[in-house]
């Protein structure tokens, strides 16, 4: 039924609604935005310094052996992990290692 109102409807009721909320809305730009810029004020003076500047080289290197760099980044025996825990008290271990479901 009279569907065709309901754009119109709510059309003026968002124009109800902005019409007093654009009355809020300065009308000038503030003074500090509008003001020249003070040719008194205290400058840095440029200076020059490197595009490049603190950029690190990487260079192409050979390749290292894969499990030397393994055994750098894991962690030491001792340090963590499950070496020392007793696996007998932990559900579904049954005292045995895991073998990965073989």
């Amino acid at each position: 039924m009279l569907t065709f109102l309901r754009p119109a409807v709510a059309l003026t009721a968002l124009a109800l609604t902005a019409l007093p909320l654009a009355a809020c809305v300065p009308t000038a730009a503030p003074d500090w935005l509008v003001a020249p810029a003070n040719p008194a004020a205290a400058v840095r003076a440029p200076r020059y310094s490197a595009v490049t500047a603190g950029v690190a080289r990487y260079d192409v290197v050979d390749p290292k052996d894969w499990r030397e760099l393994n055994r750098a980044v894991t962690p030491r025996s001792g340090s963590g992990g499950m070496e020392g825990m007793d696996h007998s008290r932990m559900p579904g271990m049954g005292g045995k290692r895991d073998t990965g479901g073989r």
